[in-house]
C-alpha cells in the first residue's frame, strides 16, 4: 500500500527534538520511516475502509474535508511506531490515542453520524428524478 504521505512530508511535520532512527549516513533512516508510514496508512484504512479505491489503494486525491486531518493522523501514528517505550514520550502516546479517536469521529461523520444495525441507506431525491445514493446511513423511522 502506498503511504498517505512521503518521508519528506513526515520529516517536515516531526516536532523538534523527536528521536528518530538514524541510517548509516547519519540522516533519519528513510526505509524505516517509510515502513512506519505504510503501517500508519494501514491503521487509517482499517478504520476508514471507504478511502480505498478499486485497486486497493487510497483514492487520490483524498477528500479535501479530511485530507489535512488524515495527514496529521498518519504522522502521529508513524511517529508512535518509530519510538519505543524509552525514547517515546507520554505526549506521543496521547497523540496516538487522540488520532484513533479522530479516525472514529471522521468515520461517524462520513456515514452521517450513525452506523450499525437498524440503519438504512439514504438517497438524495430531486423533485421528479430518481434518487442518487448518498452513502450515509440514518436510523429507520416513521415519516409523518
Amino acid at each position: 500500500m502506498i503511504p498517505l504521505m512521503s518521508v519528506e512530508q513526515f520529516l517536515s511535520r516531526v516536532p523538534a527534538g523527536a528521536i528518530l532512527p538514524i541510517g548509516e549516513e547519519g540522516q533519519p533512516d528513510a526505509a524505516r520511516i517509510e515502513t512506519a508510514l505504510r503501517q500508519a496508512t494501514g491503521v487509517i484504512v482499517a478504520h476508514l475502509p471507504w478511502l480505498l479505491d478499486e485497486a486497493g489503494e487510497i483514492g487520490r486525491p483524498v477528500n479535501p474535508q479530511f485530507s489535512d486531518a488524515l495527514e496529521a493522523v498518519c504522522a502521529d501514528l508513524a511517529l508512535d511506531r518509530l519510538t519505543d517505550a524509552v525514547t517515546g514520550s507520554e505526549n506521543v502516546r496521547n497523540k496516538y490515542k487522540e488520532s484513533l479517536a479522530l479516525l472514529e469521529k471522521i468515520n461517524r461523520e462520513y456515514q452521517g453520524g450513525l452506523e450499525g444495525p437498524g440503519c438504512q441507506e439514504s438517497e438524495v431525491v430531486i423533485s421528479g428524478q430518481e434518487g442518487i445514493p448518498d452513502g450515509r446511513f440514518f436510523k429507520k423511522g416513521t415519516v409523518f
